[in-house]
């Protein structure tokens, strides 16, 4: 049941969201991703000094695969939430476990294996509770930005299925993560240099958030690599929802966000989901 790490991964990522909410106003997209990059390398390396771990691998291309896909992946989200109402960008995202899905259901027909239905049906229930909690809405316009958002969502599935290939190869989640946030730290600094003029000044004020922001990451990076790499893909990706709950529920606590009857709804539609899955996966293993 590896994959219920994912609901630390949710609610980790959840909360470094309000974090990122925070500090948005003193730094920029590519800054974030640097700082939050950064961060997560300084802590997995002293991590892995500390228990005589070594960063060598023999699956270098691989992991350039994964963190180039996701870092990427993760770019065109940001980009997306500039030109789309929030709730539409975070749907269209949240596309990846359906995505995923699909690749699962392909790969089933093409070796004639029996379809995991029940599974694959949680997954749909689950998104159609993310319908109701963020109410997508579109105006004219706005077809690039959503096309940004369903590529995030496309490259995020494909992102996680590298990290399951990693996780096959026996390659533990600590060094996977290591070199996902490498490649950030590099790809953000160049993208802030190029793209936004430098890095902000740090202050007493706002650097709790990066802080907030650095360790939050760098745990759900380790939580949803465990989930992925050595869990169940699709138990995994349905209990990806789950991230919704904990940001809706962030959101009433941190910043006085109502929770309508409809979001109430769609909330309890994303547990029921991710519940079901739970058992079907757990009766299968």
């Amino acid at each position: 049941m590896k994959s219920l790490w994912m609901l630390a991964a949710s609610f980790l990522f959840s909360a470094m969201a309000v974090f990122v909410k925070m500090g948005a106003e003193d730094f920029g997209s590519l800054e974030l991703i640097f700082y939050r990059s950064l961060a997560g390398v300084i802590m997995l390396y002293g991590f892995i000094c500390a228990k005589g771990y070594t960063i060598r691998t023999k699956y270098l291309f691989g992991h350039f695969k994964r963190s180039f896909i996701g870092t990427f992946s993760m770019s065109l989200w940001f980009i997306s939430l500039t030109m789309l109402p929030v709730g539409t960008s975070m749907t269209l995202n949240y596309t990846s476990p359906l995505f995923m899905a699909v690749f699962i259901v392909i790969g089933a027909l093409l070796k004639r294996e029996k379809l995991p239905w029940g599974l694959l049906g949680s997954i749909v229930l689950g998104f159609a509770g993310v319908v109701l909690v963020l109410r997508p809405s579109f105006d004219d316009g706005q077809l690039l930005g959503a096309l940004l958002a369903l590529s995030s969502g496309l490259l995020g599935s494909i992102a996680y299925w590298q990290i399951k290939e990693l996780g096959q190869l026996h390659e533990p989640s600590w060094r996977i993560v290591f070199y996902f946030t490498l490649f950030g730290t590099f790809y953000g600094l160049i993208g802030n240099a190029l793209f936004e003029g430098g890095l902000s000044p740090i202050t007493t004020d706002n650097v709790i958030y990066l802080l907030g922001m650095a360790v939050c990451a760098t745990l759900a990076q380790c939580s949803l690599t465990m989930a992925f790499g050595q869990g169940n893909l699709l138990l995994s990706s349905c209990l990806q929802f789950s991230a919704i709950v904990f940001a809706e529920i962030m959101g009433l606590v941190f910043f006085g966000d109502i929770l309508s009857l409809t979001t109430d709804l769609g909330i309890a539609v994303i547990i029921v989901s991710g519940v079901i899955a739970t058992v079907l996966a757990k009766k299968k293993s």
